[in-house]
């Protein structure tokens, strides 16, 4: 893996927020919205 410019926080940051929305829209889904 290359080491990107990006500090580890950051990228912590952008994976949970990349989690969360699609866990957000796999629940919208199942609801039916």
């Amino acid at each position: 893996m290359r080491k990107s410019r990006l500090s580890q926080k950051k990228q912590l940051r952008l994976i949970e927020h990349f989690v969360a929305g699609t866990t957000a829209r796999c629940a919208a889904d199942l609801v039916g919205v």
